[in-house]
């Protein structure tokens, strides 16, 4: 589950365009929402990677 963080900031940037990119309203939602958990993977994935770093620091 932990994404690469980075592909999933990429991912959500794709689906906002994709979304700017339709005149259909609920396409564009499906976009926008499909973004919105491209971006908590990336938030999660990147909290993962600060947690793992924190103990690390701590295992020094």
């Amino acid at each position: 589950m932990n994404e690469d963080p980075k592909f999933c900031r990429q991912r959500a940037e794709v689906e906002r365009r994709a979304a700017a990119a339709t005149d259909l309203a609920r396409v564009q939602e499906r976009h926008l929402q499909s973004a919105a958990t491209w971006d908590r993977m990336a938030e999660r994935g990147e909290a993962f990677l600060r947690s793992r770093a924190q103990r690390a620091a701590l295992v020094e």
